[in-house]
């Protein structure tokens, strides 16, 4: 079962995809209420979620930093996560 905060990384990298780098998740993240401290360091959960594959990061020529998409994978947990919310 996806955490809170977990659930908020894959909903902001779902609907913004492949445009965030780390840094602009981080940003978005730290924006829209990433407060939890019992989700962890956000750098660790999302290295988390790359691990577990609920997210794919790739560099394209010319970018710095990879950017990011959700796997099908990541796509099932989170409507899981949401699904089984009151």
């Amino acid at each position: 079962m996806l955490k809170p905060g977990e659930i908020l990384l894959i909903k902001l990298i779902r609907d913004n995809a492949g445009k965030f780098n780390f840094y602009t998740l981080d940003r978005a993240a730290r924006r829209n209420g990433w407060l939890d401290p019992n989700d962890g360091y956000l750098l660790g959960v999302f290295y988390s979620l790359v691990d577990r594959g609920y997210v794919l990061a790739n560099k394209a020529e010319g970018q710095i930093e990879p950017h990011y998409w959700i796997t099908d994978a990541g796509a099932r947990a989170l409507q899981e996560a949401t699904e089984r919310k009151p």
